[in-house]
C-alpha cells in the first residue's frame, strides 16, 4: 500500500475516532441507547430510504452536464450504474468514490482521468456556492442566535467563493485560454456561464432534498426545531461531511450538535436521529451498489453509445 493511500485511510479514520470518543464524553453510551429506543423508527426509515432513492436519482442526472466533454451524451441508465458503482468506495470514503466515478467516466469518453478528477473539483466549487448562500440565507430569516452569530463568517465565506470565480474571470486571455485548450488535461474546455447556472439549480434541488429530510427526521424525533434554523444549519453540517473521515461518521453528528445545540436533554436523541442518517445512508448506497454490480452481471452491463451533438454545426470532437 502506498504512502498516499495509507494516509488516505489512517487521516479519516482518525478523524472519526476521534470525534466519536468527543461524542460520548458529551452524550454517554447508555443515554444514547435509551434516546434510540423511545424513536419511531418506522417512519424514520421510510424517509431515509425516500431520501436515499431521490439523491441517486438527481445526482446521477447531474453527470452529464458536470462531466460531459465534446457534446458525448449517455443514457440515464448508464449514469445510473456509474453512480450505482461509486458507492463501493465511495461508502467508506467520499473521495475514493469519486476518484472511481471520474475513472470509469475517463473510459466512458476516451479522455484523461485528471480532466475527469478536475470536473469533480468544479462540481465541489458549485456545491460549495450552494451551500453557503443557503446557509446564509437561512440565517437571514431568522433571529435565533445559533444562526445570527454565524452571518459575518457565512457572507465572508461566500464573498471568497465569488471572489475566486471573479479571479479566474479577471487573469489575462493566455493564461485563462491554457485551461480551455482541447487537449486530454483541459478540464475548462466546453465549459460555460450557462453550464454553471444549469448545475447550481440542479444541486439546489439535490441538497433540498436533505434539508427537508431533516426537518422531516427532526419532527418525527420530536425535537423542537425551527425550520429556518434546519434551512441554515444543515447545509453547513452537509459541508462538513466533506471533511476527512470514515464513512462520514463523526463529523456529521458533530456539527449536527454543534450548530443545533440542542441542550443536555435533548443531544442524546439528536445524536441518534444523526447517527441513524449516516448509517442508513452507507447501507442504503451499499444496497444500490450491490444492486448494480448483480444487474451487471445479468445483461453485461448496457451498451454505450453517444448521440449525435444538438448541434449540426458542432465541429467534430478531437483528441
Amino acid at each position: 500500500m502506498t504512502r498516499t493511500a495509507l494516509r488516505h485511510i489512517v487521516v479519516p479514520v482518525t478523524i472519526t475516532v476521534v470525534l466519536v470518543a468527543w461524542l460520548f464524553a458529551r452524550v454517554s453510551p447508555r443515554q444514547l441507547v435509551a434516546a434510540a429506543s423511545e424513536l419511531d423508527w418506522v417512519p424514520l426509515a421510510i424517509a431515509t430510504v425516500v431520501m436515499v432513492i431521490l439523491l441517486y436519482l438527481w445526482d446521477s442526472a447531474c453527470l452529464t452536464t458536470v462531466y460531459s466533454i465534446h457534446h458525448n451524451r449517455w443514457s440515464f441508465r448508464e449514469s445510473l450504474r456509474l453512480r450505482g458503482l461509486s458507492y463501493l468506495l465511495g461508502c467508506v470514503n467520499y473521495e475514493f468514490g469519486q476518484a472511481a466515478l471520474a475513472w470509469e467516466l475517463a473510459r466512458l469518453q476516451k479522455t484523461g482521468v485528471v480532466r475527469m478528477l478536475s470536473r469533480s473539483v468544479l462540481l465541489a466549487y458549485h456545491d460549495i456556492f450552494v451551500l453557503l448562500s443557503a446557509s446564509l440565507i437561512g440565517s437571514l430569516l431568522t433571529d435565533d442566535p445559533r444562526m445570527t452569530r454565524l452571518r459575518p463568517f457565512l457572507a465572508i465565506a461566500l464573498l471568497v467563493a465569488v471572489g475566486i470565480a471573479l479571479a479566474f474571470k479577471l487573469l489575462p486571455q493566455g493564461i485563462r485560454e491554457r485551461f480551455r485548450r482541447k487537449d486530454s488535461e483541459s478540464f475548462l474546455e466546453g465549459w460555460s456561464i450557462g453550464r454553471s447556472l444549469r448545475l447550481l439549480g440542479l444541486r439546489c434541488v439535490y441538497f433540498g432534498f436533505q434539508v427537508i429530510y431533516a426537518a422531516t427526521a427532526l419532527q418525527i424525533c420530536k425535537l423542537p426545531i425551527d425550520f429556518r434554523v434546519t434551512t441554515s444549519a444543515i447545509p453547513l453540517v452537509l459541508l462538513a461531511n466533506g471533511l476527512p473521515s470514515f464513512a462520514g461518521i463523526g463529523t456529521h453528528e458533530t456539527s449536527m450538535q454543534l450548530l443545533l445545540a440542542p441542550g443536555r436533554e435533548q443531544a442524546p436523541v439528536l445524536l441518534a436521529m444523526s447517527l441513524f442518517w449516516t448509517t442508513g445512508l452507507v447501507i442504503c448506497r451499499m444496497v444500490i451498489a450491490l444492486a448494480n454490480l448483480w444487474i451487471g452481471k445479468i445483461d453485461a452491463g448496457p451498451s454505450i453509445a453517444f448521440a449525435a451533438a444538438n448541434d449540426a454545426a458542432a465541429p467534430k470532437p478531437t483528441e
